[in-house]
């Protein structure tokens, strides 16, 4: 989920488990590939066969197949023989009643022949459905919703499902114990859907190796603002309503989507070389929360010189009512919550939170985990690039947070950063204790190296989802070296080195942009 840091401390967040479901898996994970390295030796790493994004599968087609896709650690989750390329989402909301209806519709491009499919469905109630405008036939089968077409899906053959629905929302405990889903506010409401709360409030295809695109049109009661990903397409007011429309282009995962509403004001403003900030604040708020808006554009400069450019059409943050444990790196407009920006501008913690969540936009958002196995590719270098922020405004150097977080990893407990369990995807080891894997491989090779490894693993994987294995064969590929035994020793080993390695010839200055 997001990064619950105060202080730069990691708090436990939202992850569900499937209740140890096992299914078979049938097709490879969408939108993803695999590298050839092979894992460490002695790892956990789990394999999974997986195809370019806009492949087609090779797996024999199957009339139904089993549920979910097969990833390692909630194997339930996902949608066999379907690569979902658009949502439009359409749906209604009133805080007073706590009712969201309407309808979403999904471009689909089959991977596989199918006559009955899945999406990932677990709250929603179905009122109809239909596959290419023609009526089809459904079985709600929490978490999963069944659907049986007219007339088969085809592969290569793209097809649109609507699906008519209702939820009466509020936010659901995953398997895992903790709250994701749709939250109430005293006025409005926000959603946090890692690593499965989507299905909760939109059937869809609930997996993080599944990127599409999508519509938002949010309707809400007069004087409601509804924010959603992406850039805002028109604003009506009608019968006592207004209506929202937000579009987000660049490729998304079900996770990363965020819908607020309630009494929020749009702060538009312009970041690096042209790009569109628009963020959100309580009305009430908007003066209190100007200097955080305005504090955005000097902290994607700062990691522009790390990281590449900016990898996505726009950016902004929304500071919502709350509560909010936390915050959320929602694609495009991160997620936060008033309350830890009371302290005013300059405070570690709120600095902590803005890094934290505008690095994930390169490193979880550009490019996601292909499984929740490798959520380290997306924690781990988010709470880098905390570090790398906290070093260059003078609260504590980079090598100091290194070591404090090497000294406090636990031993043995909760396994390796490379291979989390479903109860620890949100753990030390994913945050603080991956950001160690991550500094021990930059003193591994040194800085040129390792922050080509960086831009290049954004530059060249932007709008898809990758697994540890491909990150690896990248780093390799840069380095000119063997890093087998490197991550053996650090991503997969339960208890690391109690000591970084020795500095490799670094350099002092960002490389250019």
């Amino acid at each position: 989920m997001a990064a619950l840091l105060l202080a730069g401390v990691f708090a436990a967040t939202a992850c569900a488990s499937e209740g140890g479901v096992t299914t078979e898996q049938v097709e490879p994970l969408a939108n993803t590939s695999v590298a050839t390295t092979v894992p460490p030796p002695g790892t956990t790493m789990a394999s999974a066969a997986t195809t370019t994004a806009g492949s087609e599968s090779t797996t024999p087609s199957v009339p139904g197949g089993a549920d979910g896709i097969g990833d390692p650690l909630f194997p339930a989750l996902g949608n066999p023989g379907i690569d979902v390329t658009h949502y439009d989402i359409d749906l209604s909301f009133d805080r007073a009643t706590e009712q969201l209806s309407g309808s979403v519709t999904l471009t689909i491009a089959p991977t596989q022949a199918r006559s009955t499919f899945t999406l990932d469905s677990m709250g929603p109630e179905v009122s109809a459905i239909t596959v290419n405008d023609i009526p089809a036939s459904f079985v709600p089968d929490s978490p999963e919703l069944r659907i049986t077409p007219a007339k088969p899906l085809q592969p290569g053959v793209a097809a649109t499902v609507r699906v008519d629905y209702s939820v009466q929302v509020g936010s659901v405990v995953g398997a895992g114990g903790l709250d994701e889903g749709w939250f109430d506010t005293a006025k409005g409401s926000y959603v946090v859907n890692e690593p499965s709360g989507a299905r909760s409030w939109l059937p869809s295809n609930d997996h993080p190796s599944d990127k599409a695109t999508y519509t938002f049109a949010i309707t809400v009661p007069a004087g409601v603002t509804a924010v959603a990903n992406g850039s805002l397409v028109t604003h009506t007011t009608a019968n006592g309503h207004d209506r929202w429309v937000w579009q987000e282009d660049d490729p998304m995962t079900t996770y990363l989507i965020g819908v607020v509403t309630g009494d929020y004001v749009i702060v538009d403003t312009t970041g690096p070389h042209g790009v569109p900030l628009s963020s959100a604040v309580l009305r009430a708020d908007r003066a209190t929360m100007q200097p955080f808006i305005d504090h955005t554009a000097e902290q994607i400069t700062f990691f522009e010189q790390w990281f590449g450019p900016y990898p996505f059409s726009n950016y902004g943050i929304v500071i919502a009512e709350g509560p909010i444990d936390g915050a959320m790196e929602t694609q495009g407009r991160s997620l936060f919550g008033r309350a830890d920006f009371l302290a005013g501008p300059g405070d570690p913690n709120s600095e902590s939170l803005l890094a934290h969540e505008l690095a994930h936009q390169w490193f979880g958002d550009a490019v996601s985990p292909a499984r929740w196995s490798d959520i380290w590719l997306n924690e781990s270098f988010a709470t880098y690039g905390e570090w790398m922020w906290t070093d260059h405004t003078g609260v504590a150097t980079l090598q100091e947070q290194a070591d404090t977080a090497l000294a406090q990893r636990p031993s043995e407990a909760g396994g390796a950063t490379g291979s989390p369990a479903a109860d620890e995807l949100f753990g030390y080891r994913s945050y603080e204790g991956g950001a160690v894997v991550v500094h021990a491989l930059r003193r591994t090779v040194g800085d040129d190296a390792f922050f080509t490894i960086l831009r290049r693993w954004v530059a060249e994987n932007t709008g898809v989802s990758r697994t540890s294995a491909d990150f690896i064969a990248l780093a390799e590929q840069v380095s000119g070296r063997s890093l087998q035994q490197f991550f053996a020793t650090w991503l997969y080993a339960v208890d690391v080195p109690r000591q970084f390695p020795a500095e490799s010839d670094t350099a002092t200055t960002a490389p250019a942009v």
